[in-house]
């Protein structure tokens, strides 16, 4: 089996330092050609539609609007041969499983090393099928299902208006959230309760 020697990818992530990142990341090692990175799933689809499918599609799971789980549905519909590999900030063990069974090529988490990372993507490439993920650990967390949400939101440097939107409810919820997470991490702001969340292993870079 041939090796391809320029591995096109396209990245869907909405914090951009997340997309930059990745996507000088892969160009620096050599080998691979980030043909483009955008804020959507929607954005992502748009361009697979005009341009053809990648040979890898990088997607964060977590997004405003279509996630990636809705991303790779609509993808795989009209591509079925398209790779898709999941990236998760907050990995766990259902959200794989649904990866798995909704036809993703692999759920591994963002704090992955980078050459893990590009050595998943070049088996994939190379039509290696077996479905990549990783040993993240998995934390049990105290919180809520919509407060890890919103801490997770916090530390991408979202605001309380904003997150509310994501999330589809008012401000003050979000308020109420944060509240919460606050007095569980037993912190007095924000900034605070990230840096906790950091180093107790809730968030994940």
């Amino acid at each position: 089996m041939s090796v391809k020697s320029n591995i096109k990818l396209v990245i869907a992530d909405d914090h951009p330092i997340v997309r930059e990142g990745l996507q000088a990341m892969f160009e620096c090692r050599g080998g691979f050609s980030v043909v483009a990175s955008v804020e959507s799933a929607e954005e992502a689809i748009s361009w697979c539609v005009e341009n053809g499918v990648p040979d890898v599609l990088l997607s964060d799971v977590r997004m405003p609007g279509k996630d990636g789980f809705a991303l790779l549905s609509e993808l795989r519909e009209k591509f079925p041969s398209a790779k898709v590999l999941l990236l998760a900030g907050l990995p766990n063990g259902d959200e794989e499983e649904k990866a798995r069974n909704m036809g993703a090529c692999g759920y591994i988490s963002k704090g992955t090393n980078i050459p893990e990372l590009a050595a998943a993507v070049t088996r994939l490439a190379n039509g290696n099928e077996e479905f990549v993920t990783d040993e993240y650990k998995s934390v049990e967390t105290p919180f809520a299902p919509r407060e890890r949400e919103t801490l997770k939101y916090l530390a991408l440097g979202k605001t309380r208006d904003e997150i509310a939107i994501i999330l589809g409810c008012s401000p003050q919820t979000i308020k109420c959230y944060i509240k919460n997470i606050h007095v569980k991490l037993d912190v007095n702001n924000t900034p605070a309760a990230i840096a906790r969340a950091y180093e107790l292993g809730y968030l994940r870079a």
